[in-house]
């Protein structure tokens, strides 16, 4: 398997591993009668931990070293990752309160276009290669 092709399909398995995390929070806590916008922060911070472990590990192959070089890709991962936080949160918004779409139903239209934008700021912003 060439490295682009391994690359792409480790990124769509931790991909689909770190959603499912994600969907699978979020329907049991709404299910439980938590508001959407609770279940999205908690299905978040576990999610987005699965996936820079996942991503830093298998996807990306960081060869960053030391807990300083690991704290600059936690940070930096964690804050793009606030940032599609945020067009998740926006995106359940606008579908459910003025759309008036079901929660769930939000959820994973909204999840498209937050995985894309995860890949693209993980790979050219967080695990980008650093002339060290």
């Amino acid at each position: 398997m060439s490295p682009r092709i391994r690359h792409y399909t480790s990124y769509l398995i931790f991909g689909v591993v770190t959603t499912l995390v994600n969907l699978v929070i979020y329907k049991l806590l709404i299910d439980m009668g938590v508001h959407y916008a609770l279940s999205t922060t908690i299905a978040f911070i576990v999610a987005v931990s699965v996936a820079f472990w996942t991503n830093r590990i298998w996807v990306f192959q960081s060869r960053s070293r030391g807990m300083k070089a690991l704290f600059r890709e936690m940070t930096s991962f964690f804050s793009v990752r606030i940032l599609t936080y945020l067009v998740d949160v926006v995106g359940l918004v606008v579908l459910i309160e003025l759309v008036h779409l079901d929660e769930f139903i939000s959820k994973l239209l909204v999840n498209g276009l937050v995985i894309v934008l995860n890949y693209l700021l993980s790979r050219f912003v967080v695990f980008q290669t650093r002339a060290e």
